[in-house]
């Protein structure tokens, strides 16, 4: 279940992102950057979360 919040809260935060920065440049929406970015920060997030410890071990 993590892996698909995951996926869906990067696909949101990619197009709010891809969204603002071609409306500033001035180009047309493209989806396909959306994806592109989408499955950059999944991945990251992922590595990130696997790298990290997962807390500390109280006695």
């Amino acid at each position: 279940m993590r892996f698909v919040a995951t996926i869906i809260w990067a696909f949101v935060l990619s197009a709010v992102a891809a969204f603002v920065l071609t409306s500033m440049s001035g180009d047309p929406y493209d989806m396909s950057l959306v994806i592109v970015m989408t499955i950059i920060f999944s991945l990251g997030v992922w590595i990130v979360s696997a790298v990290l410890p997962n807390g500390e071990e109280h006695e």
